[in-house]
């Protein structure tokens, strides 16, 4: 019971982080198991938990020993049939022959298991060499066992309220054999590696990552999944461009790099805003807003100031490792936020007393139930807020620019065009 709860508030918590999260392939998830998934492992501990809410199976996984080393992460680990990985490092290596075993009477019994071939979290924007601990369990598994190839792709892993894409490939069937025949362990680690390197999204730098993204949107690429699959489509023409034709690369690199400034002198980040925004279509949001904006200020005062300043304290306690800061903020968060309103309630109990223990105890109930709620409406304001705002500056610009309109709608058009012969091959 007490682990299902924890099941529950975290799969809710990262629901909530990640309020967009877009699978594609989803009909590749074959239907039972036993099933090994492989993904790479760009945001910490959030990986298996947009792992199991977007195949929508039961995923168990490994972890690193030292999590059972603290009551909190033990609780909840174990509340997810994690298994611990002891790295050389932090404890006896040897203990991961029972962990070893362990997988395999999960894989035996028809379960998933989740791994992280990479063998540690981080926030490259390629994928770091593989190790072997994945083709071991699976080769080791005594039955058939199908390796599905996940590729994860955060918008923006620290920020709260943005959005993940989910790729799975095609699954691998791997037959029993020997978890020790080194040849045959090599072998499949690198299928492994190749499969993953279909649905994952790859980039020398960072930069050039965004600009990928952003480019597969402004070619026509809408959805979160198309545009995913188009960026890692026009990454693997990039990488042979790169290699055949360097100055053609730079070319088109340099062209993005000067639309992407023409967008930002003009204030707006997406052309389509420009293209595409009428004003007689904000009219319905912008009256929304409006009637929910009471509500969001009083979400505003009660909680505005310690949830801007879990961003910051999130990334202090990171030590600057990007691909753990969602994990942090998440956590950090969901006390610091639960704190606040306790605190609000004591406040409410406190001026609601002179009427009475029972009001005060009405008070800092109300306080507790309707504060988040407030919280809440806050957050969703925000980021409907920042959508108006970027679609009424697009309007602004095709008003009072007319002329820069057209010529950024002609840019975008010839960039897309450009791409488009890219993916092509020429």
């Amino acid at each position: 019971m007490f682990a299902s709860l924890i099941r529950a508030w975290a799969l809710s918590l990262v629901r909530v982080f990640f309020p967009t999260r877009a699978v594609g392939g989803v009909e590749r998830v074959p239907v039972v198991g036993p099933v090994v998934v492989v993904a790479n492992h760009p945001n910490g501990l959030l990986d298996p938990l947009v792992l199991r809410l977007a195949l929508g199976r039961p995923v168990a996984f490994l972890a690193k020993s030292t999590f059972w080393d603290n009551l909190f992460f033990r609780r909840c680990v174990d509340a997810f049939g994690a298994l611990p990985v002891y790295r050389a490092h932090e404890a006896d290596t040897a203990q991961n022959e029972a962990t070893f075993g362990r997988a395999h009477a999960l894989l035996r019994g028809g379960g998933w298991l989740a791994l992280f071939p990479e063998g540690k979290s981080h926030d490259a924007t390629t994928l770091q060499p593989l190790k072997t601990g994945a083709a071991r369990i699976a080769l080791g598994a005594g039955v058939p066992v199908t390796v599905l190839p996940v590729g994860l792709c955060f918008e923006a892993k620290e920020v709260f309220r943005s959005g993940v894409t989910v790729a799975v490939g095609v699954p691998l069937r791997v037959e029993p054999g020997d978890p020790d025949d080194r040849a045959a362990v090599q072998a499949l680690t690198r299928r492994m590696g190749d499969a993953l390197g279909e649905v994952v999204l790859q980039a020398e730098d960072a930069a050039v990552w965004r600009g990928l993204l952003a480019v597969a949107a402004w070619s026509g690429a809408a959805d979160p999944v198309s545009r995913e699959a188009r960026a890692r489509a026009l990454a693997a023409r990039w990488r042979s461009l790169l290699a055949d034709d360097p100055a053609a690369a730079e070319a088109v690199a340099d062209d993005v790099r000067s639309f992407a400034r023409a967008l930002r002198e003009v204030g707006v980040a997406d052309p389509l805003a420009v293209e595409a925004a009428e004003p007689v279509s904000q009219v319905g949001p912008l009256l929304t807003l409006a009637l929910v904006a009471p509500v969001a200020l009083v979400g505003a005062v009660l909680a505005w100031v310690p949830y801007r300043l879990v961003r910051p304290a999130a990334a202090r306690m990171a030590g600057g490792a990007v691909d753990i800061v969602g994990t942090v903020k998440l956590l950090l968060g969901f006390s610091v936020l639960g704190l606040t309103y306790a605190v609000w309630a004591g406040v409410a109990a406190v001026v609601a007393a002179p009427a009475g223990p029972g009001a005060a105890s009405f008070a800092a109930l109300g306080m507790l139930i309707f504060g988040p709620l407030t919280g809440w409406a806050a957050v969703v304001y925000a980021e409907r807020l920042a959508l108006r705002r970027e679609a009424l500056r697009g309007i602004g610009v095709r008003l009072f620019s007319p002329q820069v309109a057209l010529e950024l709608a002609d840019r975008r058009r010839e960039l897309a065009a450009r791409v488009e012969a890219a993916l092509a091959g020429g």
